[in-house]
């Protein structure tokens, strides 16, 4: 007896370290999961967002700008920290696949020596040196093949990684699987002693496996998420793909997203993953500072809206009680909104769901910001800084949109009168105050598709599309008119402007205009300023 015991001990222990290897095998696939192939997978999301982020801000660049016309220098600073920004997460990425065998690290590595080499052959294209149009072609033309070099390197990636995760998640349901069977067989062995083992070791393959379908499914959840929000363009097309992904990643909550306004003083709704915006049963918080998610800085749960300590602000809803989780949302830095999720009243929200609304919010915010990024600098470098109109390359390139649309304009050219005296008597500043001044007298004066910018000092040029000289005459009669009520409050020195008009039929080109316009000004500040003249009745 004693010995078929030891046996049967033996067949045991034998069985249950037979069963114990693929539990094992299954726990290492996740480590490699969670520890390898999720900071591979950011690591790789990051690089792209980079890239992207280069194109998006050197293209229309390179596109805009006319050979020996230097970039303004806000946006050679920004390309070179775009730059150092891919640089940095390529060597990032390059480092982390050759720790891990990866063969994509010496492709990745070639490629992005060659965009930076590329991108440093782009030195006098940017600052404007004198290159022959072929040169310069031929240089911009090396560094988008560069680009796209790298960009054939890391599109293939992110599916890789991907694909190599699931392969990790199979592996461990398969070594999961066979702990299942061997336990099986203890089991015909040694019937009870047996079947408790297979029991506690079955629940700890089940829950590895489980826990790997959830691996992958959020693996899958935030590429597909990420790859999405890689094509946005705009704010508004941000908040509808959180939108569309968040109602099928969580249908059981309605999640909304308030967004502050640019003065950080009120909230507005931005998306709601299920219902219209218009009529959707939302949060009432109506500022940052109200919102004691915003205010705490961190992810808050509420069991149920009847509870005492409850977020005041979930009760009372029409559509009466609920639970709720509210995440805060930061964007470069600062809390700006809150992403607000209800579901069922006391059915809190799972742990996975609000792991998905936070990646979410996360991904959405990191997307808004770059956003922002680029219409910051595209307005920059469009706009004047002091009166914030349109500089001159701006006009230009706008009114050779009008040409080419056949769209024939009149245009002022209009001067400030004795504006050097101005300064001398009051000071620059006082000065700057008459440029603001009369930027705004007209653009409240001229209609929303008229083009007016400064067009350098103290000298203004305006188009009016579809308007005749005569219309026109009248319209700037009017600004002078309004100049001189809106210097009635006395806060900025007395002055007057004199205009220059012209037709686009007085010549073939723009700058003919213009040079029309202009004599007929010189004509205007001999006749005695403060008026405006026609140049075909000089």
């Amino acid at each position: 007896m004693l010995g078929a015991g030891a046996f049967v001990s033996v067949v045991i222990v034998a069985a249950t370290l037979i069963a114990l290897q693929p539990v094992a095998a299954t726990h290492r696939s996740d480590e490699r999961i969670v520890r390898q192939d999720v900071p591979l997978q950011e690591e790789s999301a990051h690089l792209r967002d980079a890239l992207v982020a280069w194109q998006l801000f050197l293209e229309p660049k390179l596109d805009q700008s006319q050979a020996g016309t230097a970039f303004i220098p806000g946006d050679i600073s920004l390309g070179g920290q775009l730059s150092l920004a891919y640089g940095d997460l390529a060597q990032r990425l390059s480092a982390t696949l050759r720790s891990r065998g990866l063969p994509q690290a010496d492709k990745l590595d070639a490629a992005i020596k060659r965009l930076a080499t590329s991108t440093t052959n782009l030195a006098p294209a940017v600052t404007g040196a004198s290159l022959t149009p072929t040169k310069r072609a031929a240089i911009v033309a090396a560094e988008r093949s560069a680009f796209a070099a790298v960009w054939d390197v890391t599109s293939p990636l992110s599916e890789e990684i991907t694909n190599h995760t699931v392969s990790d998640a199979q592996d461990a349901a398969d070594q999961s699987g066979l702990a299942q069977a061997t336990l099986i067989l203890s089991s015909v062995l040694i019937l009870l002693l047996t079947l408790a083992a297979t029991f506690v070791l079955t629940r700890r393959a089940v829950h590895g496996q489980r826990r790997a379908g959830v691996d992958e499914r959020r693996q899958v959840f935030g590429t597909e998420l990420q790859e999405a929000l890689e094509f946005t363009e705009t704010e508004t097309a941000v908040y509808d793909i959180v939108g569309r992904a968040l109602s099928d990643a969580v249908p059981a909550l309605q999640v909304e997203l308030l967004i502050a306004d640019s003065s950080r003083a009120h909230f507005r709704r931005v998306l709601s993953s299920h219902d219209d915006l218009a009529h959707a049963d939302g949060c009432g918080v109506v500022a940052p500072r109200d919102c004691p998610a915003a205010t705490r800085a961190h992810t808050l749960t509420f069991p149920s809206s009847d509870l005492i300590n409850a977020c005041p602000h979930l009760k009372g809803r029409p559509s009466g009680s609920c639970s709720a989780a509210c995440i805060p949302v930061s964007i470069a830095g600062q809390a700006v909104g809150v992403m607000h999720a209800t579901g069922a009243n006391g059915i809190v929200p799972t742990a996975g769901d609000i792991e998905k609304i936070e990646f979410s919010a996360r991904r959405a915010a990191e997307r808004v910001a770059l956003i922002r990024t680029f219409e910051t600098s595209e307005t920059q470098a469009r706009t004047d800084p002091l009166t914030g109109l349109l500089n001159r390359r701006s006009l230009e390139n706008r009114v050779r949109e009008l040409q080419s649309d056949g769209i024939p304009y009149a245009l002022a050219y209009g001067d400030l009168d004795f504006f050097k005296a101005l300064n001398d008597t009051h000071g620059h500043e006082a000065g700057d105050q008459a440029l603001r001044l009369f930027s705004r007298v007209i653009r409240d004066s001229v209609r929303p598709a008229d083009l007016v910018s400064r067009y350098g000092g103290e000298e203004f040029v305006i188009v009016l599309p579809d308007c005749t000289t005569d219309t026109a005459t009248s319209v700037f009669e009017r600004v002078r008119e309004r100049l001189a009520l809106a210097l009635t409050g006395g806060r900025v020195p007395a002055f007057t402007v004199s205009f220059g008009l012209a037709s686009s039929a007085d010549a073939d080109t723009f700058e003919e205009v213009v040079n029309i316009a202009d004599q007929a000004l010189l004509a205007a500040k001999a006749a005695g300023r403060n008026r405006v003249l026609l140049a075909n009745r000089l």
